[in-house]
């Protein structure tokens, strides 16, 4: 049956089905253009010769590129109708493991309650994952925990002796590659966890995301002790703020190669093809031999990547780390995105339309203060601009 499905899809169906998207894709655009419009034309009328000043529009971008990058991998997640709530815990993760990466470190000593904490969660983690896997292929439950245990069990053991061993060492300052290296690793780590315990396990991705989103903050906290973490002023990192290069910011450009990147990596590749198929529906891609694990997943992992990639810059940005930051974060990237057109229940969405996302909402909070809004009407007008985009977006739905 499979086979007979995968057969049936000719290059004519292929070509009408990218036209379909690619219509409904533009009009979801066209839908943000003509919000950023409207801001800009409002706020323009209203505060003309601050708001649309050359040095407020260039600060639109120079102080947002981190909300598009972050954006661009959130796009892939949501089309999957999917949802990360922890973009915000791992933009500070990142940028707290690109900051000692730089300026070096020493682990904590060893503390045997710490070892086994971190050894056991070690192990539940990949025994949960491991168990929820077997059972979805059919494996009895007695097998599959007796495997998972079997398999859990000497990983645990193995990171317990692993922190052991690099318990109260010290490493010294990285090279600027390895401190991005870091902080880029660090957020593809934690989209890897999210996107296997949402496949392995067939929880909700806003339950595992909401999790994370704790548990990565906490531990940013406890290994700072909520303090920042400075880096050289004068140093590589901080150059991809400081430094210029035909006008703009390395950071800026960095943001744009990761759209030019993203554009045809989810339009014209088979990872996007299945994500656009996993969001509109996920059964008949898993009969039309789908892996939807593994592309939903990946999705999950590229979004991890992107929000690590934020956090190297905001690194750059504060030349320093602030486990306290970027709370809420993981909010302006979804409103970002869902302002953009891509749909909430999935299946629809495109990278130009959360860029479009986020310059509206930065215009938006720039406007409000250049027109010295209230800042707490700045979040009435927000959280209104998220519920009409997801109603019209429900509309369009019900239209069809």
């Amino acid at each position: 049956m499979t086979q007979s499905l995968e057969y049936r899809r000719p290059e004519a169906d292929r070509g009408e089905s990218f036209a379909v998207r690619l219509r409904h894709s533009l009009g979801s655009v066209a839908g943000a253009v003509i919000g950023l419009t409207l801001v800009m034309t409002i706020f323009g009328i209203w505060a003309p010769y601050s708001f649309l000043s050359p040095g407020n529009l260039t600060n639109l971008l120079l102080y947002n590129y981190h909300l598009i990058v972050a954006a661009v991998g959130a796009t892939f997640v949501i089309i999957t109708a999917g949802i990360d709530l922890s973009a915000g815990s791992t933009i500070a993760m990142a940028s707290v493991a690109c900051a000692y990466a730089a300026r070096g470190f020493t682990t904590p000593d060893f503390d045997i309650l710490q070892d086994v904490t971190i050894g056991s969660g070690m192990a539940l983690l990949v025994g949960l994952c491991l168990c929820g896997w077997l059972l979805q292929r059919g494996v009895g439950a007695v097998r599959a925990i007796g495997k998972a245990v079997g398999i859990a069990l000497p990983i645990g053991i193995v990171t317990s002796l692993l922190w052991w061993r690099l318990a109260g060492h010290t490493f010294g300052e990285g090279s600027a590659l390895i401190s991005i290296s870091a902080g880029i690793l660090t957020g593809g780590i934690v989209g890897l966890v999210n996107g296997v315990l949402v496949t392995s396990i067939s929880l909700p991705p806003f339950i595992v995301t909401l999790g994370t989103l704790e548990a990565v903050r906490g531990l940013t906290l406890y290994v700072t002790q909520a303090t920042p973490v400075e880096i050289r002023a004068d140093g590589i990192v901080h150059s991809l703020h400081t430094a210029r290069w035909l006008g703009l910011a390395p950071n800026v450009w960095i943001a744009m190669a990761v759209v030019v990147i993203a554009v045809p990596l989810l339009h014209s590749t088979v990872l996007g093809r299945y994500t656009y198929a996993i969001g509109s529906n996920e059964r008949t891609a898993r009969l039309c031999g789908v892996r939807v694990e593994r592309y939903k997943t990946a999705c999950y992992l590229i979004a991890g990547l992107t929000a690590g990639l934020a956090g190297v810059m905001m690194t750059a940005q504060f030349a320093s780390a602030q486990p306290n930051e970027f709370k809420g974060a993981e909010l302006d990237i979804i409103a970002a995105v869902v302002i953009g057109g891509t749909s909430l229940f999935g299946g629809e969405g495109t990278i130009a339309g959360s860029v479009i996302g986020v310059f509206m909402l930065a215009a938006l909070h720039s406007g409000c203060n250049h027109a010295d809004i209230n800042p707490d009407l700045q979040h009435v007008f927000i959280g209104g601009m998220i519920i009409l985009a997801a109603a019209i977006d429900r509309f369009r739905h019900l239209a069809r």
